[in-house]
């Protein structure tokens, strides 16, 4: 301040240099005082639940605003390989034309490389998209900006056609504060919509869990001279094994279990079109052979070629003790027989919903008081320990002839202990579902 008064207390006329001097500084206040107005604006208007689209919409609305420009755009990319890039919004000035979005690839491409502010004045004669489709393009200015976090390039705020003049080196640095300040907010908004999604789909999942819980049988009907049971416990929320019974007539039941391939939900959507597929085919055709052929049919008209189930259906006669079974590739069940030995049931077909030619076939044994039958899933014996050993089928068969005297439901709790116990802190890879039938 000295330097503007003389040694009498007159004020002295600053020279041209100080003059200069002050202009600069004014200018620096300015342009202080507007980067930080837009941000006021940007922050003020930005809530915590605007979709992505709206904040996108907000930030590039006041770009083209404060900076004069006719167009603005926002490219986000995207987060997986499928979807590498994603145009989310573009604001216009009012009665500006629309802008074509051809620059795409070579814009994106410049800023992936440079990390930094891009301005052109004269597109038509830059020589960095010289000979490109762009020159055809209404578009004389440019300025982009990155749009960066953690280092890492989340998109390009792209801004066209000054309208007054030229884009100024001034323009370049309050866009590159805008985006800056702008990025982490637009994360944000991202991660609050995927966060709203995976919320909607957890509460989608328990539904499907609650109701596929619903469709296996909640208790073994009684059966005169039968012990039955059966226990199906899914990997994941919900799973893609199934069993059933159903009631035949005549003291006469069906007893089927299935395994869908894959895992999650698709095979859940599976397991229940298995089921009500497999409850009308079971009442409505006569015998076990057809009942699954028909099953096979069905599914093939409702599956992709990559999907197929196991499946092994049987019908029990409780008056004279029988059972008549079709194995459509499923692991072969146990007949337990009073001295510990055990048989294999074989007999059916190939995989269902896999082959429209396959023909079945089906097999009927007696079961004498004292015997059982166990049916499985491949979950029980394809169970891993942390060293990546199965359990198997000969420590099934063991455990079966431990405790072969044992109820239908014991027998299942102790198969399953056995398989928890031998899995130790591996996590569980498939479904366990188990059945059994003691005279």
């Amino acid at each position: 301040m000295s330097a503007l008064f003389s040694s009498k207390g007159e004020s002295a006329m600053p020279d041209a240099a100080e003059l200069a001097r002050l202009r600069e500084e004014n200018q620096r206040l300015h342009r202080a005082v507007e980067e930080l107005s837009v941000l006021n604006e940007i922050a003020l208007a930005i809530n915590s639940t605007m979709a992505p689209e709206q904040v996108n919409e907000l930030i590039v609305g006041k770009c083209v605003k404060r900076l004069g420009v006719a167009q603005g755009t926002i490219h986000l990319f995207g987060t997986t390989e499928s979807d590498p890039t994603k145009t989310l919004v573009r604001v216009m000035q009012p009665g500006q034309d629309g802008l074509p979005m051809r620059l795409g690839i070579q814009l994106t491409g410049w800023m992936m490389k440079n990390h930094r502010p891009l301005v052109i004045n004269d597109l038509a004669t830059d020589e960095r998209f010289g000979g490109s489709d762009v020159q055809n393009l209404p578009i004389k200015s440019l300025l982009s900006v990155p749009l960066e976090l953690k280092g890492r390039l989340i998109g390009i705020l792209n801004l066209f056609n000054k309208i007054d003049g030229e884009i100024t080196p001034e323009d370049a640095r309050l866009a590159a504060i805008i985006s800056a300040q702008c990025s982490q907010v637009i994360e944000n908004a991202r991660l609050y919509t995927e966060e709203t999604r995976l919320k909607l789909l957890e509460e989608d999942l328990r539904h499907a869990t609650s109701i596929q819980r619903m469709l296996l049988p909640r208790s073994a009907p009684e059966i005169p001279g039968v012990d039955l049971a059966g226990l199906s416990v899914p990997a994941h929320d919900v799973g893609g094994d199934y069993f059933d019974y159903i009631e035949l007539g005549n003291n006469r039941w069906g007893i089927a279990v299935g395994d869908v391939s894959g895992k999650g939900m698709p095979a859940a959507l599976l397991m229940a079109n298995l089921q009500a597929t497999m409850r009308g085919a079971a009442r409505t055709v006569g015998s076990v052979a057809n009942c699954v052929g028909t099953v096979n049919r069905l599914l093939l008209g409702s599956t992709d070629s990559r999907t197929f189930v196991t499946l092994f259906y049987a019908v029990y006669d409780a008056t004279a003790r029988t059972l008549t079974y079709c194995n459509a590739g499923h692991n072969y069940p146990y007949r337990i027989r009073t001295d510990g030995s055990l048989d294999t049931l074989q007999i059916g077909g190939p995989l269902v919903a896999a082959f429209a030619w396959s023909q079945y076939d089906e097999a009927t044994i007696s079961l004498e008081p004292g015997e059982g039958l166990l049916i499985f899933t491949d979950g029980v014996t394809e169970a891993a320990n942390p060293e990546d050993e199965q359990f198997g089928e000969a420590r099934l068969e063991d455990v079966i002839r431990a405790h072969r005297h044992a109820g239908a439901r014991p027998l299942i709790d102790q198969i399953v202990a056995d398989v928890l116990a031998f899995q130790k802190t591996a996590p569980v890879a498939d479904d366990l579902t188990l059945v059994c039938l003691r005279v």
